[in-house]
């Protein structure tokens, strides 16, 4: 497994934002992570696992341990009728094509969400109406001794929730997924797929430094009827209030704090004009928190996560 010392996480991040990390390296397959786990466990080393870098925010001192990020460009998915076995290091998108080069849907409208299969999973990623979860049967995970199936129930799904994310599977490693999709034509598919890349590039153009959405739109389920008497009600999608709304009416849009500045065609992306560091980031999520809270009384949760 090779090291390299002394790599900037701001490097692997889409926000561009992290100081350096003491020791990195990048595996490719379940096997190969695994195996950096366990090494890293066994020099007593603290390690941190990453993916394609967005939806993060790397801390400014950067990280004292070893870094691990799990990317595989090549292989990793089976597709077997309505089947496909997924590694957990392959990109969301590349999964997404072969679902529709295979006439399989439920996906395609998560097209053009960057990072990979597992942190889709563990983040419970959608867009427009899907869910990674949608159509997940089980996953396959290594709990720092064996390696296990969860069924979909176990994973206990929520938005932008599952149980990885809590302090039980903190050690754990997603390794894979599978899931069952449904028959459809592959032209109607790459039709949709398309579309939805193109609203998703008004939104987020290339080369935009930005690690996605920031906060997550909010459950309705979540709010009192006292906020929601001042919601616009066509502005209510899916249950959802939208965090790009709420943002928006509280004059988000284009303010600039140091080298962070929301983006002025959509309140609920922040981007690094170069150079900025997470402290800055952390400042103006409070400062939007804030004045959401002020506005609706609406206490706003970042998509996005901290790290370490």
């Amino acid at each position: 497994m090779p090291i390299r010392e002394d790599v900037a996480l701001s490097q692997i991040s889409t926000f561009g934002i992290g100081g350096p990390a003491r020791r990195y390296s990048r595996v490719s397959t379940p096997r190969q992570l695994v195996a950096a786990v366990l090494e890293a466990k066994k020099n007593l080393q603290y390690y941190l696992l990453v993916a394609g870098g967005s939806n993060v925010v790397f801390a400014d001192l950067g990280f004292a341990g070893l870094v691990i990020q799990y990317l595989r460009s090549r292989g990793g998915v089976e597709v077997s009728g309505e089947i496909i076995q997924c590694e957990a290091g392959v990109s969301l998108g590349r999964l997404i094509t072969t679902a529709i080069k295979n006439d399989l849907g439920g996906l395609e409208a998560m097209s053009g969400i960057p990072g990979t299969v597992g942190g889709a999973v563990v983040g419970n990623a959608g867009a427009y109406g899907q869910a990674i979860s949608d159509h997940l049967l089980e996953v396959t995970i290594f709990d720092g001794k064996i390696e296990r199936r969860l069924t979909k129930a176990e994973c206990q799904f929520a938005y932008r929730e599952s149980i990885f994310k809590t302090p039980r599977a903190k050690h754990w490693l997603v390794l894979g997924s599978r899931f069952k999709l449904t028959t459809a034509d592959s032209k109607v598919l790459t039709q949709h797929a398309r579309q939805i890349i193109a609203t998703r590039q008004k939104k987020y153009q290339p080369g935009l430094r930005c690690p996605g959405s920031f906060f997550k739109n909010v459950l309705v389920a979540d709010v009192s009827q006292r906020a929601l008497q001042l919601i616009d009600p066509a502005k209510i999608i899916d249950g959802k209030i939208p965090a790009g709304y709420l943002l928006e009416t509280i004059g988000a849009k284009g303010l600039k704090r140091g080298r962070i500045k929301i983006a002025d065609f959509h309140a609920n992306l922040l981007i690094n004009e170069g150079g900025a560091t997470a402290t800055e980031v952390k400042k103006v999520a409070r400062l939007l928190k804030a004045r959401v809270f002020k506005k609706f009384g609406i206490k706003l949760q970042e998509e996005v996560r901290y790290l370490p």
